[in-house]
């Protein structure tokens, strides 16, 4: 029982001072934290400069196609439009969040890659540590940098949307926004360092970052709708967490603005612009038939991040002992890894 007390408290003192080492490693590197945060918000200029005349066009195309009538030189009609562009640009922003939390997620995984491939982890392996206790601090760095970096990318849609008079949020979304941005966070760590241990080098990491940094996007039905996808995709869309975390999101973003909407007296029983505008931009996932209400998304995204929790723990830390054959160093003393140095 003696021995139990003291190893706790020295693993729990190896735990802050590797997630400290780690922290320290990734910030110092001023351009890696740099493009980490351009990542994010490359997809959203993309989105500002291409996708949102497309969607913008599309929504005059349903407001003429039910003969609903506004002026854009008129202020009345440019405050309606503006009610309809925020819906568009809410159901947008959500989506940017969700994949930016995997993106950078990902993206931060290379302090663990590089460490590997440099030989860092067997030293660490080689001294008296618990694997888990390892594999708890490079995951703890990668969740909070990763929620570091999507708060300052949640700022600055809120800045869009401003900007734009689109939506202001109000006190009680913008702290639930926040928390679904953990919820998010943890489980995206989660499973990119789940899918990242299996890594050894650089050189490997890079292409697999490219990939699964393009298809995220489409796989989580953040850029489409799903009703735009084929049925195969669909279906296929609701087993990634990610899906859930878009989806919690635009519930929270866009509630607000469509009931906004909903009390203009130019919709206001206009049952079939209403069918067709929250088809466009829905706020429901279908899981093979069944609408899933946000509730239900948390618990699912809960459960997707115990599910990689448990991996990790049994997995993970094993596959820190198998480092790179171009291992660049060797021998480097524990103890001042622990101490941060």
């Amino acid at each position: 029982m003696k021995t139990n007390k003291q190893v706790l408290p020295n693993q729990w003192g190896v735990f802050c001072s590797l997630t400290k080492r780690h922290l320290m490693v990734f910030f110092k590197n001023i351009p890696t934290v740099l493009f980490t945060l351009m990542v994010p918000l490359a997809v959203l200029a993309v989105y500002a400069l291409f996708l949102r005349p497309m969607e913008t066009d599309q929504i005059k195309s349903i407001l003429n196609q039910y003969h609903i009538s506004y002026s854009e030189t008129d202020p009345d009609g440019l405050a309606f439009l503006r009610k309809i562009y925020g819906i568009a640009d809410c159901w947008m922003i959500s989506g940017v969040m969700a994949v930016s939390c995997i993106t950078v997620s990902l993206n931060t995984n290379y302090i663990l890659v590089r460490d590997k491939e440099s030989g860092m982890t067997r030293d660490i392996i080689s001294s008296p540590i618990d694997h888990r206790t390892i594999t708890l601090s490079y995951f703890s760095f990668n969740a909070i940098v990763t929620f570091l970096i999507n708060l300052i990318v949640y700022l600055i849609c809120l800045l869009w949307l401003a900007c734009y008079h689109a939506y202001m949020i109000s006190l009680t979304d913008f702290f639930a926004i926040i928390g679904v941005l953990i919820l998010s966070t943890i489980s995206a760590s989660l499973l990119t360092f789940f899918v990242c241990s299996f890594i050894n080098t650089e050189s490997v990491l890079s292409p697999v970052v490219a990939i699964m940094s393009a298809a995220v996007g489409f796989l989580i039905g953040a850029y489409l709708p799903n009703s735009m996808m084929p049925e195969g995709v669909q279906m296929l869309t609701t087993f990634f967490p990610g899906t859930y975390s878009a989806g919690l999101f635009r519930n929270y973003f866009m509630t607000h603005p469509i009931e906004r909407l909903l009390q203009d007296p130019r919709v206001s029983g206009n049952t079939d612009f209403i069918n067709a505008l929250t088809s466009q931009f829905s706020l429901n996932i279908n899981f093979f038939g069944n609408d899933v209400p946000p509730s239900i998304m948390a618990l699912v995204i809960f459960a997707f991040s115990g599910i990689f929790l448990i991996l990790n723990l049994a997995f993970a830390s094993r596959n820190f002992i198998k480092v790179g054959h171009n291992s660049k160093k060797k021998g480097k003393k524990a103890d001042k890894i622990v101490k941060g140095e």
